[in-house]
């Protein structure tokens, strides 16, 4: 997702994401709307799978300007306890 919002890869973010609706102090500016849908062959899709989580993420983790430096921020969140857990 990060690739695909910093414009890394060449797949437009506009065709398949839409930007979440609000902030609140616990949420990040990079939020995309949760995408719904009742069919299995798009329910187990990247976009839906990973939005969840990126929209869980903490915001501090978006700071940094360098995909290498957002790794390392990632390495100190331990995405297998709450709120991450239940999304796996």
């Amino acid at each position: 997702m990060y690739k695909i919002t910093n414009n890394l890869l060449d797949i437009n973010p506009n065709q398949y994401l839409m930007p979440g609706h609000s902030q609140t102090r616990s949420n990040h500016p990079h939020k995309y709307r949760q995408i719904s849908t009742s069919h299995n062959y798009y329910k187990y899709s990247f976009f839906l799978r990973t939005i969840a989580q990126w929209n869980r993420l903490p915001s501090n983790v978006f700071v940094h300007n360098s995909l290498d430096a957002f790794k390392c921020a990632l390495q100190d969140i331990n995405l297998t306890t709450a709120p991450f857990r239940h999304l796996q």
